[in-house]
């Protein structure tokens, strides 16, 4: 029995590769050239307690612990049939797949080898893309999918895990491009079983770097701005043009909204706004408006170093100043160098420029930005960093001035258990007062909201953000 198992899985293996029955030296040397093809032309290896396979037709049959593998891709199944000729293969019962960043369970799929495209009913699974903190769960109807979009049919997204989550985002349809954006249509904004708000449509930001952006009301407080509460809205009107609005309110300042038009391309995002910001040091600038160009970070050849590039330009309003603001800021940034299995060395260096309507004055900035981290364990992570900014002039905004240009930083992480972690980072000044800044966090997971509570030593101030798990 365990020889026939193992011909016809051979035999089946060949014949899907290939479409016809291989053997000897010939079927040794076609394996091998087809480990260098396409992975759409990759080979297809179905394994199961039962298999056949017709030559003629091209018809397969599969039964019992069915898995089914072609380069990274999987299917696991109790029953698969198919054809070759079509490349498609069908379950009419329980059906995982299981490809890099993403895990679908379903009751029912069909799925083209070549094409990469499929469909599986009664779904749910997870996105797991890399350097994201948390999965995307998702679920629906019908959830179809190809090698570069996934679109839900009536069902919902989260990143909270649990049964009934504590918020999601439900849609008549929703549209993921992995590691880039989503669009959800019809969306309904869940806080367990309430529905808060609607929209007819709404999109959301998948790219690293804008977890701030979330989709459900975000809570905290300063001793500076007080209580806040804000809502990050996001609204696409045509192709890759969206309006959006972060509403947030500060007890001590009181309404300060950010809303604007952005123009989201392959390699580049052009931004046009107006908006309340503040600083690390609670200083506060409203633009009003601004514009932006700010290219994605790409690699400089076939180097180790990255380079990102940004101009802005618009009309920025203080306390102590009013008037229009160009800047253009150049960053190269290298690889990480491992030094040993516990330590690695990041180095970057940039210029920035900045010319100011308000003085007619102008402001070149060169940036040097070195950091050790060892990392001895899944618990613990030091670093040491130093921060150097050589200016020809200064701001007449207290907003980007740099405080600091010769800046030793240093902290500890500690995660105590899967729930909490403290954070120490103290800043040096070593030009002027030693000691700048020493800040203790504690960030607890609620489930699935987090926690950030944060004491400014030497500013005796308190920080608090809450808000859900980032997406």
């Amino acid at each position: 029995m365990g020889k026939t198992k193992l011909f016809l899985f051979g035999l089946l293996t060949f014949s899907l590769a290939f479409g016809t029955a291989l053997s000897g030296q010939a079927a040794d040397r076609q394996a091998a050239a087809a480990n260098t093809a396409s992975p759409a032309k990759a080979p297809v290896v179905i394994e199961g307690d039962e298999l056949s396979f017709n030559d003629l037709t091209g018809d397969v049959y599969a039964n019992g612990n069915v898995i089914m593998t072609q380069n990274g891709d999987k299917i696991l199944t109790d029953l698969l049939q198919g054809n070759t000729k079509q490349h498609e293969v069908w379950m009419n019962g329980n059906a995982t797949f299981l490809q890099p960043g993403m895990i679908l369970n379903g009751l029912g799929a069909h799925y083209n080898y070549q094409e990469k495209t499929g469909t599986i009913r009664q779904a749910k699974g997870v996105l797991d893309e890399a350097g994201k903190p948390y999965q995307d769960h998702i679920a629906g109807h019908t959830i179809d999918f190809s090698a570069k979009q996934i679109n839900i049919h009536d069902g919902m997204i989260t990143t909270c895990p649990a049964k009934v989550p504590d918020y999601h985002i439900s849609a008549t349809r929703i549209e993921v491009w992995p590691g880039d954006k989503y669009i959800a249509y019809n969306a309904k904004f869940w806080i367990k079983n309430t529905v808060i708000f609607s929209l007819p449509k709404y999109e959301q930001s998948l790219a690293k770097g804008k977890d701030e952006n979330s989709a459900f009301p975000r809570l905290g407080y300063s001793s500076n701005n007080g209580v806040s509460i804000s809502q990050y809205l996001e609204y696409p009107i045509a192709g890759r043009l969206s309006a959006y609005g972060d509403l947030a309110y500060y007890s001590h300042k009181g309404f300060k909204p950010t809303y604007g038009l952005a123009s989201r391309q392959d390699n580049y995002t052009v931004s046009l706004y107006d908006s309340y910001t503040f600083n690390g040091d609670d200083e506060w600038v409203h633009k009003t408006p601004e514009l932006m160009v700010n290219w994605k970070p790409f690699r400089i050849g076939g180097s180790s170093w990255t380079t990102h590039f940004f101009l802005t330009a618009g009309k920025w309003n203080a306390d102590n100043a009013s008037g229009w603001r160009r800047e253009s800021n150049l960053y190269f940034k290298k690889d990480p160098i491992l030094l040993s299995k516990i330590l690695t060395f990041d180095l970057g260096t940039g210029f920035d420029n900045i010319r100011y309507g308000y003085n007619q004055t102008s402001n070149d900035i060169w940036m040097l930005n070195l950091r050790l981290t060892a990392k001895p364990n899944d618990r613990l992570t030091t670093w040491v960093g130093y921060n150097f900014n050589k200016e020809s002039g200064t701001s007449p905004y207290e907003y980007d001035k740099i405080d600091v240009s010769h800046e030793l930083v240093n902290g500890i992480t500690y995660k105590l258990d899967r729930m909490d972690t403290l954070t120490v980072k103290t800043s040096y000044d070593t030009q002027g007062e030693f000691l700048k800044d020493v800040d203790y966090t504690w960030k607890r997971n609620l489930h699935c909201w987090e926690a950030d509570l944060t004491y400014r030593a030497k500013r005796s101030e308190w920080r608090l953000k809450l808000s859900t798990l980032s997406w």
